[in-house]
């Protein structure tokens, strides 16, 4: 089995650079990991930079807390499709659920 196909190589920190994304494409190029996941700042740059390779390029949509309305995540899934992602985390209502309000 070849685990690098089942690896999303993920960097998520709120003050990660352009650096760090660029490490990150080049070490999932370098180990065939199925995906990175980048913040949605920078979803055009990486799916430029990873368009002649397998690695896919996935984004996360109200992260961490999910406290974004519905409406404001769907805005947001569409820019990221736009920009060419691959895959979207979509982080549900963290205080919805907590008060069993699953609408």
């Amino acid at each position: 089995m070849d685990l690098a196909k089942l690896i999303d190589h993920t960097v998520l920190l709120p003050d990660c650079s352009s650096e760090d994304i660029e490490a990150l494409c080049e070490e999932a190029h370098k180990h065939r990991f199925a995906a990175v996941c980048v913040p949605p700042y920078f979803v055009r740059d990486v799916v430029r930079k990873l368009e002649d390779s397998p690695v896919r390029v996935a984004t996360v949509i109200g992260f961490p807390m999910g406290y974004a309305c519905t409406p404001a995540k769907v805005e947001e899934v569409k820019r990221a499709i736009e920009e060419g992602v691959d895959e979207v985390d979509v982080v549900i209502n963290i205080c919805a659920v907590k008060n069993g309000h699953w609408a």
